[in-house]
């Protein structure tokens, strides 16, 4: 009986902490989903010529082949566009992680997203490349809980 109550406990303990896991990774995607619906109508149409350089070239429009010193110059008006809109850019034209973190509750408490998120910001953040930044963090979830 004890031993079925140490299993139950241990059981509960992994659902709980995957269900913590879950509302922090399926987080990042909506909250992505929700940059791009606020940028397409400010910043498409203004950007449509880096777009159409940026889809044609093969280094940029696949996941993982990407180059990011080929492609994030190309996307970074863009995305500065983007990140203005989605209300994510300072002042200063700097990347607003207070206003992201805020924003991403579901993660707050997350040991792998608060440990993957210095090295995927600047990484990914020198042209504010927002897509790589959640990709980033994405793969460190996926990786680190698989």
């Amino acid at each position: 009986m004890s031993r079925g109550l140490v299993l139950l406990i241990v059981a509960a303990t992994t659902a709980s902490a995957q269900a913590a896991i879950s509302a922090c990774w399926s987080a990042l995607p909506d909250f992505e989903t929700t940059v791009v619906n606020a940028a397409y109508p400010v910043c498409n149409s203004q950007y449509a010529a880096d777009n159409a350089k940026y889809m044609a070239n093969p280094k940029c429009n696949t996941v993982y082949l990407y180059d990011a010193a080929t492609c994030d110059p190309i996307a970074a008006n863009y995305m500065k566009c983007a990140l203005k809109a989605a209300k994510l850019l300072k002042a200063d034209n700097t990347f607003d992680d207070a206003a992201f973190k805020a924003m991403l509750k579901n993660c707050s408490a997350d040991a792998t997203f608060i440990a993957a998120y210095p090295t995927c910001k600047n990484s990914t953040m020198k042209y504010l490349n927002f897509d790589q930044l959640f990709r980033c963090l994405i793969d460190a979830l996926r990786t680190a809980h698989a």
